[in-house]
């Protein structure tokens, strides 16, 4: 079968058919490569097969093609074509969000001459959280880790008390948490930060096409990491987005080898210099369509699809809960992350069941429903995940939480069979006092 759709997203189909039964609702894990996007490739892995950097024939279609991807991801972050002009060359195109990621703190840190105080808090997502640490322990910076609420949500005040003056060059916080969906004020940082003149990172990975990612709407961050298989595009390609002139403005001086040779990578001066290394013209273009699918006109052109998208899986996770609450009790199903669902992602439902193993449950219904534990790294269950420690879950919660993400495709039918399948595992748990 096909992946589900829906009027408001006729696009998101799987590329390929899908003989697998089993309801996937683990969006935020990774999502499927949609239809349109696959056929956006195709050429580029066939016909038009050049370097985009080479000045012949075969080189032109494939240096157009990235071209137009990165005018395709600015419009994430802009809307008005004067702004767009004017900021495409502000798009860097990696091969994952890691790098995107290691890359924004490398050059946030090189720009800054002898400022070496980093910020983040303590649900970053490794690629930000761990190459800080190892950082820190090498002694090149010194790092302060902002704690979140039993909420999962940063204070923006508390960001503002670790800064040091004179001393910060970087606060790196995530735009939206992985496991419970948390969205961090990221504005309100946007704000202090300039005041500070602090450079400010943002990874939105899991942000794009659940939530607005426009710079206006993020307080204009100086960086902004987006990933590409997270929103209907290959695992393999991202995004950094840096402001213009961000690095080389207020006392800082923008880091030698980049616009000519690359930073984090070194060597033949692609993307204008500041990533080397020849561009993955397919995976690239795959990126830019699936940009392109969320900022498009919604069938009633009054808003971008992306909003649309968004609603439709809001009204999913809901009833997802509600099926739960009313099959378990309320006592027994408890939501970790805020308490106000528009302060969470729409398609997230990070949900704790008193008393169950969220391991042994995921296993036994890992051929009906595709979910997760928490983020990769927790993804099997057995251990509660750093995230979970940091909100303070209490452990007969935590140990049985599972995240539950859906995507714009899935329909309510699926909710409603996936619904029935957990609460079936979790009742012979709980009448068999598994824990």
């Amino acid at each position: 079968r096909l992946l589900s759709s829906h009027s408001i997203s006729s696009d998101l189909h799987l590329s390929v058919e899908n003989t697998n039964t089993c309801i996937y609702l683990d969006h935020n894990g990774t999502t499927p490569i949609y239809a349109p996007v696959l056929s956006e490739m195709m050429p580029y892995l066939t016909t038009h097969f050049g370097n985009p950097s080479s000045g012949h024939a075969y080189g032109k279609e494939p240096k157009a093609a990235v071209t137009l991807a990165r005018r395709r991801v600015m419009s994430l972050l802009v809307d008005d074509e004067k702004s767009l002009k004017a900021s495409e060359d502000c798009i860097i195109f990696t091969g994952c969000g890691t790098e995107s990621d290691n890359l924004a703190i490398e050059l946030a840190l090189a720009s800054c001459g002898k400022r070496k105080h980093a910020i983040t808090c303590n649900i970053e997502h490794p690629a930000v959280l761990e190459c800080l640490k190892v950082m820190e322990k090498a002694g090149t910076i010194e790092l302060s880790i902002v704690e979140v609420n039993d909420q999962g949500m940063v204070s923006a005040d508390d960001v503002a008390k670790a800064i040091k003056p004179d001393q910060t060059a970087l606060v790196t916080i995530m735009l939206a948490n992985n496991e419970v969906g948390s969205l961090q004020p990221i504005a309100d940082i946007a704000k202090i930060c300039r005041e500070a003149n602090v450079l400010l990172h943002t990874d939105a990975a899991q942000a794009v096409g659940k939530v607005s990612v426009a710079l206006k709407d993020l307080g204009h961050p100086d960086m902004i990491t987006i990933v590409g298989h997270k929103m209907g595009a290959p695992k393999g390609v991202a995004a950094l987005y840096v402001r213009k002139g961000c690095l080389s403005e207020r006392g800082r001086c923008e880091p030698h080898g980049y616009g000519s040779c690359g930073l984090a990578l070194r060597g033949g001066g692609q993307e204008r210099g500041r990533r080397a290394g020849t561009e993955n013209v397919p995976y690239i273009a795959g990126l830019g369509k699936a940009a392109e699918l969320l900022t498009k006109p919604s069938a009633g052109g009054n808003t971008q699809q992306w909003m649309c998208n968004a609603a439709h899986m809001s009204q999913l996770r809901s009833k997802l809960l509600e099926n739960l609450e009313t099959a378990l009790g309320e006592e027994n199903v408890s939501v970790n992350g805020p308490s106000d669902p528009t302060a969470r992602l729409p398609n997230t439902l990070s949900v704790g069941l008193r008393n169950i193993h969220s391991g042994e449950l995921l296993k036994a219904v890992s051929d009906k429903v595709a979910a997760s534990a928490g983020s990769a790294c927790h993804a099997s269950g057995g251990s509660v995940s750093a995230v979970l420690k940091c909100l303070h879950v209490p452990n007969d919660f935590a140990r049985g939480t599972l995240r539950l993400s859906v995507g714009p495709g899935t329909s309510m039918e699926e909710i409603e069979k996936a619904s029935e399948i957990i609460v079936a595992e979790a009742k012979m748990q709980m009448d068999s006092d598994f824990i």
